[in-house]
Parts: structure tokens; C-alpha cells; sequence
């Protein structure tokens, strides 16, 4: 696979990987990137059908493992060192996947709310599902009807509302034109392909992240991470909502600086 395309870098050191999520690019990871790059080697990964990328071909059939084919190809070509992993929003999913896969050299984990919603149903909770399932019902409606800027639903459900409206106008007709993809995340983010006891065996340390503002299902699904991985520190960055790796990355490198201990709660 001719990796060119897929990634930006910059730096040198350890290496860190960073995965953005839906109706995202790497530039997601702009701010972290320039903290992080005088001691580390970042690697951001562009996901297919973002950043002018094709989109993907599975979407009669959608399976993580598109995703992954891209990630494990951008790292064994660009480092033969045990990566930090880095994942937000989607690409918490697909960064908790490659985790789950194990056919990658993992030294630390750090998922940024993760969507992850097949936790919930792995775990048997109720009510997040019942959320989750009613938000799906009206945004799968809304999108096939082609209801304008239905996007934004989503940027609403997991950072709260008017946070579509506050973004600016070119990025909002860009996620316009992506909403497919998101539909295509959608289906394999409610799949649940793992199960309570994958979640207990998995030993890479890991970070938990989100923030105070965000909405019940994205809490539930760290709480849900938080009590099944065995290595794991949570953490919740004050005034922070699901875009908190930009809007708050000053918090988030903070807290990528920080150990992971099972005995040492985040605060």
C-alpha cells in the first residue's frame, strides 16, 4: 500500500499516532502536534473518504478493518518503535480496535471520548442505548430525506447544542458533503464485534478523557472503559465539550504527560 498520502508528521522521538474522528482531518490534532513534536515523532493518520482521500468501498458492508488495513500500513512504514496511540471521537474506536486487534506494539493508549457505542450494548446499558438509538432514528431519517445540514446533528448530540451553528460556514458545507461516511462510522461504532471480557484482558495502558460538558452517552461510555480495562486513569477536563482536543489542547497535553496507574484515580 503506497502510504504517502495517508499521514502528516512532524518531530522525532518516541512515537505517537494520532487518529481523528468523523467529519474530521488531521488537522484535528494541529495544536498537539506542535506540543508534542520537540520530543516525540507524530504521526496523524488521514481515515479514508477525509482530508481528499477516496472514500472507502465496504459501505454496502462496513467493517473497522478498513481503517485498521490504514493505520497498521502508516506505522510499519514509518516506525519500528512501540507507539503511543492516540484516538478521538471515531478514531477512539479505531484506536481501541487496533488495541483489541493486538498485531501492533502498543506502549500506552489514550482515547479522547471515544464513540464507542457498542460498549453500551456489550455491557447490557439501557438507557445510553436508548438515547443512542433514538438520536439514530431521526438522524438516519433526516439524512435520507437529504434535510439540510443534518450533519450537524451529530456535532450537537456529543458536544451539545450550537455547536454546529458556531462552527465556520466552510466547514460546515464540508461536513455537509461527508455525511455517508458518518452514517458508514455509524454502523460500525453501534456493531458490537467485542465483548465485557476482550475489555478486561486488554493490558495496555491507557488514558480516559472527556469532558464536563459533554452529554451522558460519551460519560457512560468512559465509566463503562474505566471499570473494565485493567490499566486505566480517567480524567474529565473542566469546560470542555467533544471537541476538546482542540478547543482544550493545552488540558489534553497535560494529561498525555501524565502516568497511568489502576490505583490512582484522575481528577
Amino acid at each position: 500500500m503506497d502510504t504517502s498520502s495517508l499521514f502528516v508528521e512532524q518531530g522525532a522521538g518516541d512515537p505517537i499516532v494520532f487518529v481523528h474522528g468523523s467529519y474530521a482531518t488531521p488537522s484535528t490534532w494541529k495544536k498537539l502536534m506542535e506540543r508534542l513534536a520537540p520530543t516525540h515523532h507524530c504521526i496523524a493518520i488521514r481515515l479514508p473518504g477525509h482530508g481528499g482521500l477516496p472514500d472507502p468501498r465496504d459501505f454496502d458492508a462496513p467493517t473497522i478493518e478498513t481503517e485498521l488495513a490504514v493505520l497498521e500500513a502508516v506505522v510499519r512504514a514509518r516506525t519500528d518503535r512501540p507507539i503511543h496511540l492516540v484516538g478521538h471521537s471515531y478514531g477512539g474506536v479505531v484506536a481501541l480496535a487496533q488495541a483489541l486487534k493486538g498485531n501492533l506494539p502498543l506502549a500506552e493508549l489514550t482515547l479522547f471520548e471515544p464513540v464507542a457505542t457498542w460498549v453500551l450494548d456489550a455491557v447490557g446499558d439501557a438507557p445510553m442505548q436508548a438515547q443512542v438509538h433514538t438520536f439514530l432514528k431521526r438522524y438516519r431519517h433526516d439524512a435520507a430525506q437529504g434535510v439540510p445540514d443534518a450533519c450537524g446533528q451529530v456535532i450537537d448530540f456529543w458536544g451539545g447544542a450550537n455547536d454546529f451553528a458556531a462552527l465556520p460556514p466552510h466547514i460546515q458545507q464540508t461536513m455537509a458533503t461527508m455525511v455517508g461516511n458518518n452514517l458508514r462510522h455509524w454502523d460500525i461504532c453501534t456493531r458490537a464485534d467485542h465483548t465485557e471480557a476482550d475489555l478486561r484482558r486488554l493490558s495496555v495502558p491507557t488514558r480516559l478523557v472527556c469532558g464536563t460538558r459533554s452529554n451522558d452517552v460519551a460519560h457512560a461510555i468512559v465509566d463503562h472503559l474505566h471499570r473494565l480495562l485493567p490499566h486505566n486513569r480517567r480524567w474529565e477536563i473542566e469546560g470542555a465539550s467533544h471537541g476538546l482536543v482542540t478547543s482544550h489542547a493545552d488540558a489534553c497535553w497535560q494529561v498525555m504527560q501524565q502516568p497511568v496507574s489502576p490505583t490512582q484515580p484522575g481528577t
